[in-house]
């Protein structure tokens, strides 16, 4: 495996050493920072997929709204969305 360094600033690896503390406590193991920004590459990596998909997600939505608005329900007329006289309560 080749390993590079990389210059940080100091509140960047800060974050990291925070993210680091973060993980190693959900996991319960010990976590270096090249897991840490693994964790992120592939955090961003899901949401970029996710966003490429929501134009697909989106047009599946609203033809299943289009649809639910076409569909008729039967056994209910016209006759049944008269207005309730609430004056006539049977007393």
């Amino acid at each position: 495996m080749n390993n590079t360094t990389i210059k940080v600033s100091k509140s960047t690896t800060e974050r990291l050493h925070r993210i680091v503390g973060e993980l190693a406590k959900k996991k319960g193991k010990r976590i270096t920072l090249e897991d840490a920004i693994l964790y992120l590459l592939e955090k961003v990596e899901a949401t970029s997929l996710s966003a490429e998909n929501i134009d697909t997600k989106i047009e599946r939505d609203r033809k299943a709204i289009l649809a639910l608005m076409e569909k008729k329900f039967y056994g209910i007329h016209q006759e049944d969305f008269k207005e309730y006289n609430f004056e006539d309560d049977g007393g």
